[in-house]
């Protein structure tokens, strides 16, 4: 499998895998934000070592792609529910939560892909 295909593959899956989590854990007792946090660093760690990655790479994106995370997934289902006021409120989660996964996937790639000459 190519690295283009590896990526794509683990970016869709782990946006599925993030909305998912939400749709079913979001309102139960436990809650969702910590698999989410997990799933969130185990997706930036896969990518940056599929691309040869070093340690202060991960480390750094890893913290800025849960902070960045939580707080965009919680501003933009805020956001979304203000704008679509009919949609449950589940959804506006799910769907913040898949959009975020994505870009910051994306995000990650961009930074990784590019080797220093």
């Amino acid at each position: 499998m190519s690295k283009s295909s590896a990526t794509h593959l683990i970016i869709h899956s782990f946006a599925l895998a993030h909305a998912l989590v939400c749709y079913f854990l979001h309102d139960s007792s436990f809650g969702d934000t910590f698999l989410l946090t997990c799933l969130t660093i185990a997706m930036v760690v896969v990518l940056i070592r599929l691309y040869d990655g070093p340690v202060e790479v991960i480390v750094g994106l890893l913290l800025l792609a849960s902070f960045a995370g939580f707080f965009l997934g919680t501003k933009g289902a805020r956001l979304i529910q203000t704008y679509f006021p009919d949609l449950k409120i589940i959804l506006s989660y799910v769907v913040t939560t898949t959009f975020v996964t994505e870009f910051l996937g994306w995000s990650i790639f961009f930074v990784v892909r590019r080797k220093k000459k």
